[in-house]
């Protein structure tokens, strides 16, 4: 299993019905407002074969084709995850501040100075977990991940809510998760 991301999950009734757990309807509520319908930008199930997949920089997920960044992300681990296999790696309290960002980039990426900058200045931590165990991730909260080096793959399956009024740089709407019009397992 070489490949690395299965993205549009959303559109999976498997994976829609995880999503739409009341935990996660609860947490949307606090981070956007109990009375705002929430749709999904991306649900996606990542991998990191064994011995391979990629080092992932430190960055923040900022997408400047959005006019207004999502803030919640929740990333379920499928596997244990561990420091060897490629865990997340996070620097707590960053997602208090942005970071520049290349404007046609999806994401702001740290260069190498900024990362050892603030990697010597700030304490970070890694997110080992058990598989079935989730993390609740701000959108700005610094993190990167490195290369599984290890003979099992590591797996997650990301889901990245925002407010459903947000809308692309073209003027595209997303699947609503929670709310009015929000999406239904039994009629995908």
């Amino acid at each position: 299993m070489n490949y690395r991301k299965i993205q549009d999950l959303e559109f999976d009734p498997l994976f829609l019905c995880y999503m739409q757990k009341p935990v996660f309807r609860e947490i949307c509520a606090r981070a956007y407002g109990p009375e705002t319908s929430i749709s999904c930008y991306r649900a996606m199930f990542m991998n990191k074969p064994a011995g391979k997949g990629t080092d992932l920089p430190w960055h923040q997920d900022r997408f400047s084709i959005l006019d207004t960044d999502p803030i919640v992300t929740v990333w379920t681990a499928l596997d244990r995850v561990s420091i060897e296999n490629g865990c997340v790696g996070i620097v707590p309290g960053s997602h208090r501040g942005a970071f520049d960002q290349d404007d046609s980039a999806s994401f702001a990426f740290l260069t190498d100075d900024q990362a050892t900058a603030v990697l010597e200045r700030e304490a970070h931590e890694y997110l080992e977990m058990e598989a079935g165990e989730a993390a609740l991730l701000h959108n700005w909260l610094l993190h990167g991940s490195g290369v599984n080096g290890t003979d099992a793959p590591r797996r997650g399956f990301s889901v990245c809510y925002m407010d459903a009024i947000t809308r692309s740089d073209h003027g595209n709407t997303f699947s609503v998760i929670f709310g009015e019009g929000a999406l239904n397992p039994k009629t995908l």
